[in-house]
């Protein structure tokens, strides 16, 4: 009776589940005959239990499920779940038909599911993603399209039926070149720019994300696709409107500051007092000008990646005193005092010499136009880890904190009577972060109003095999020079410039004309301006590369073209932006016709006075030099170009001089430069046999102009041997 009874309420307890379930419940005996009819199968079937349990499966006037459980029935058919979906009385069902064992018999369990609020829910999500303006891609782990938006079609020109339930890769797809592909289990989110022309001409954004779930299990990914071609395109025209308008400001300009600078100078004659004041005022506006098309240029470089670094090894104690130097006569006169407080034995670090000393300027040049006469501004480094810390500390007015958050964006500038007094176009700090970032670094600003304060970046330790290329200098040699430039004017201030160094000079307005003189004079330098009136400068200069009678010839880039990049590509020698800095100019052609006019030494020392000296002393005899600081830059050097001698210390870091004359003396195309040694210290008994292959010996301290004896003669004899 107890059993009897606790059956009972197992039985009715299982009734109550099943009448509370939402799936449809329908249980078939062996003999086809439906057994159990839930609640649930009653509304979504519309038919009752009384009518169902006990007729025969066919009742169910379901003929996808009748013919499922009639596969399932037979004894030797696969006992393997069927699937089905159903549409009835606008609903959609999803029915899984399922074998069961009766006694030893077969049996078929129904679930029936109402799946239409999903489908629902599933047709308004596709019709939000079909309607979006970005394109959509769903793969699953296996790379398998699961969906496509109409947009992704349209940018990819596929139908979807070509991509949905297809193994595709995305890459092939859009047509990314190999390394641009990449795991998305891995790698996580990505943007990557992708330029298309098929079907149409487009520039895409695309990101692809990893989708998750709540274990962390990888269920496949995202691919969205954003047209960005009318920005991009937008920002293109505004940087060529910017690169076009800067470039016409930059001619003219040429003219005003060089010719202005020349009367200044005295060089058309003696001036009065007022008139030096008068033409002060404005050549100092003139260089305000240069700054802020300067400026605007970079911006334009930066936002357009045409910005061209050169990353060497960069001595931050060399640039602070550098920069310190450069602001000496302006903080005496405004009262100021300027502290370099860094280390000797600091690390070098990896940058563009150039481009962190135009941050470091313009960071030093701030805390003075902000500072109170009489203030100090200190100028450190310190490193941290891998990086190297500078910082510009001044006792100015100070910045507030909500300030400070927007200093480094393009246009700020904070609110005040003094930053109102000074101007400024808001450009130089946004500038300054986008170069330090290019460099691997970041920027920064601590501060308090009335407090000072302190802007500072960071650089990367430069790498051991990281090793700086040593220019060459030279005195002027004179010779011959040719003047390409569209410009008569700029043309003849390039002469005057280079004629009282003792230069002749040839002028050409066109490429054609420049190509007859440079192989009827033979040029020792060609100074070429790439914008002409009857051919692309480039061009030129590539023929003048292709001719074996010009290819020799050093090309000096001088134009208002800001494209370093492709000039260096193209076989130019150096390059240089007008409007014309006079001593930089100078500088380069004496170092380019030193390289073709003039015996060249190579000076290799760590104690930079001894350099300087003989650096100066050679100069002045006619010598082309290029200065080492270590073995590593001496080896550089010396494969770049193959210098007529070596002054070589022993004692140095990185790479010393024993190292350095085994390398030079065991190379057969290297052996045969004299090398003279000066050392202070004792010669390494073990390594005498080293010493010996070197051509001289000098002793520490010595005299300049003794030792500049030595090279005339050792040159001399080996001319004599040739």
């Amino acid at each position: 009776m107890a059993r009897s009874t606790n059956d009972r309420r197992t039985h009715l307890h299982v009734r109550a589940l099943m009448a509370q379930t939402s799936d449809a419940l329908i249980a078939v005996g062996p003999d086809g005959d439906i057994r159990i009819f839930n609640e649930t199968a009653e509304r979504l079937l519309g038919a009752t239990r009384a009518e169902m349990v006990g007729s025969h499966y066919s009742a169910l006037a379901l003929p996808k499920v009748e013919h499922a459980i009639e596969t399932l029935l037979k004894p030797r058919s696969k006992r393997q779940p069927h699937v089905v979906r159903l549409a009835r009385d606008g609903r959609l069902l999803h029915a899984t038909v399922a074998p069961y064992m009766c006694g030893e018999r077969r049996a078929a369990v129904v679930t029936i599911r109402d799946e239409t609020p999903l489908e629902q829910a599933r047709k308004k999500a596709e019709a939000i993603l079909a309607s979006t303006g970005d394109g959509l891609i769903v793969f699953d782990p296996d790379d398998v399209v699961t969906y496509v938006n109409p947009t992704a079609c349209e940018f990819v020109g596929v139908k979807p039926k070509q991509v949905l339930g297809k193994h595709v890769d995305l890459a092939e797809l859009l047509g990314m070149v190999a390394e641009d592909g990449y795991d998305p289990a891995v790698d996580g989110s990505q943007i990557r720019e992708v330029r298309l022309e098929k079907p149409t001409h487009r520039i895409l954004d695309v990101r692809t994300d990893p989708v998750l779930d709540e274990s962390g299990a990888y269920l496949g990914y995202v691919a969205t696709l954003h047209d960005v071609t009318a920005e991009r395109e937008v920002s293109q025209m505004k940087n060529e409107f910017v690169s076009t308008v800067s470039h016409e400001l930059r001619t003219p300009l040429t003219s005003i500051k060089g010719y202005v600078d020349l009367i200044l100078d005295g060089e058309a004659g003696e001036i009065n007092e007022i008139q030096r004041e008068f033409l002060s005022i404005v050549k100092e506006n003139a260089d305000r000008l240069v700054e802020l098309i300067n400026d605007m240029l970079d911006i334009s470089r930066i936002e357009s990646g045409r910005i061209h670094l050169k990353i060497q090894p960069i001595s931050v104690l060399d640039l602070a005193f550098d920069v310190a130097g450069t602001f000496a006569a302006v903080a005496e006169r405004s009262g100021h005092k300027i502290v370099v407080k860094v280390p000797d034995d600091l690390p070098r670090v990896a940058g563009d010499r150039d481009r962190v000393g135009q941050v470091l300027t313009n960071f030093v040049s701030n805390a003075i136009k902000y500072s109170p006469s009489g203030g100090t501004v200190t100028i450190r480094a310190k490193q941290d880890g891998d990086m190297v810390q500078v910082s510009i500390t001044d006792q100015g007015i100070g910045i507030d904190k909500e300030d400070q958050k927007k200093l480094f964006t393009k246009f700020y500038r904070v609110d005040s009577s003094l930053t109102r007094e000074i101007g400024g176009t808001g450009l130089g700090l946004s500038i300054c972060k986008s170069i330090i970032e290019l460099l691997g670094g970041q920027v920064g600003v601590r501060s308090k109003p009335g407090k000072g304060s302190t802007f500072y970046f960071t650089l990367p330790v430069a790498p051991k095999d990281l090793v700086r290329m040593p220019g060459l200098e030279a005195s002027a040699l004179g010779g011959k020079v040719l003047v390409v430039d569209r410009d008569p004017e700029i043309a003849n201030l390039v002469e005057t410039y280079l004629t009282k160094q003792g230069y002749e000079v040839i002028k050409a307005h066109t490429a054609r004309e420049a190509l007859e003189k440079a192989q009827e004079e033979a040029p020792r330098v060609i100074t070429l301006d790439v914008m002409l009136d009857d051919a692309d400068g480039f061009d030129l200069l590539q023929a003048l590369k292709d001719n074996p009678r010009t290819a020799r010839i050093p090309v000096l880039v001088l134009s208002v073209v800001c494209d370093e990049g492709r000039s260096c590509r193209l076989g130019a020698a150096e390059y240089l932006e007008k409007p014309i800095d006079k001593q930089r100019l100078v500088s380069i052609v004496n170092a380019l016709v030193g390289s073709v006019a003039a015996p060249l030494v190579l000076v290799v020392d760590d104690d930079r006075s001894i350099v300087n000296v003989l650096r100066d002393t050679l100069k002045t005899r006619g010598y082309s030099i290029a200065a080492a600081y270590d073995g590593a830059e001496a080896m550089a050097a010396i494969r770049k170009r193959k210098p007529d001698l070596i002054l070589l210390d022993l004692q140095m870091p990185v790479m010393d001089g024993y190292e350095v004359i085994e390398a030079v003396k065991t190379d057969p195309d290297l052996k045969d430069i004299p090398i003279v040694i000066m050392t202070a210290y004792q010669i390494d008994r073990s390594r005498v046999d080293i010493v010996g292959m070197a051509e001289q010996k000098v002793d520490k301290p010595f005299s300049a102009e003794e030792l500049v004896r030595r090279v005339e003669a050792l040159l001399a004899a080996e001319e004599a041997a040739q």
